[in-house]
């Protein structure tokens, strides 16, 4: 086959021109995926101010799909303040090793308020050491103790992972004593 190179120019500006077309086209839709190859676009958005006073903005989630994020009003942050500064007394530092020095049962005897979910986190850390260090029988006794702690708290299941994790390593623990 014989080509002209006249005919070779006008193909390959013909193509040059359909893919800077196909470039204009892979502008983001409002799905938040590009129509180029189909892919979801990773690049960031800022959310979009839609009441000032409530602080509510529209924010695009990672799937694509747009919703309305909820603002905290100043009484919120206030308060959100005050417990963190007043009641938690700031940033804790934890050192390394410090379950080592702790008594689990020393702490739920404690008091501690199951409602903070630092201080469940810390607690149930110590039942996740007593399993990985194969001491099952303290690791039993410790998530006995906790789950019922759990269950007064658990409201619309929102604690549901956290008891059903504590139920697998007292199950688990219960098997490998026998």
């Amino acid at each position: 086959m014989h080509l002209r190179i006249g005919s070779f120019v006008r193909v390959t500006r013909n193509c040059m021109m359909s893919l800077s077309s196909a470039e204009s086209s892979a502008t983001d839709d409002n799905t938040g995926y590009s129509k180029l190859n189909g892919k979801k676009n990773q690049s960031v958005t800022k959310p979009v101010s839609l009441d000032s006073t409530t602080g509510e903005v529209l924010v695009r989630t990672s799937t694509g799909k747009t919703r309305v994020r909820r603002g905290q009003s100043d009484e919120e942050y206030k308060r959100q303040l005050h417990d963190y500064f007043q009641v938690q007394n700031g940033p804790k530092v934890t050192e390394v090793g410090w379950m080592d020095h702790e008594n689990a049962n020393a702490m739920l005897n404690a008091d501690i308020d199951f409602s903070i979910k630092p201080e469940r986190q810390k607690i149930a850390g110590f039942c996740r050491v007593l399993y990985y260090r194969r001491q099952y029988s303290e690791c039993a006794e410790l998530c006995g103790k906790l789950i019922p702690r759990y269950e007064e708290i658990n409201k619309n299941n929102k604690i549901r992972k956290e008891i059903n994790e504590l139920g697998y390593m007292l199950e688990r623990s219960r098997q490998l004593l026998q």
